[in-house]
């Protein structure tokens, strides 16, 4: 019972979370798409530490995710360094 109380609460907070994300960047004007999964990365991976939901299979959403921030960070960079 413990487990699914954890993982209504991972699924409510991370939708809580992506929503305001979502309207707080939409207001300061942003449109880059990189910015947005980013930071959905991030929020989603720092709940799945603190809370720790249920695991039935492996996490092939976070990986992804994280693939996808490896990307976007290292494509930024060798944008600044101007590689």
């Amino acid at each position: 019972m413990v487990e699914l109380e954890r993982s209504i609460l991972f699924n409510t907070l991370l939708a809580i979370f992506i929503t305001i994300t979502t309207a707080f960047l939409w207001i300061v004007g942003e449109s880059r798409a990189d910015a947005y999964i980013s930071i959905y990365t991030l929020e989603y991976l720092v709940l799945k530490a603190v809370i720790r939901p249920k695991k039935t299979v492996r996490d092939f959403i976070a990986i992804a995710l994280l693939a996808t921030f490896i990307f976007f960070i290292a494509r930024r960079v060798i944008e600044v360094l101007g590689i």
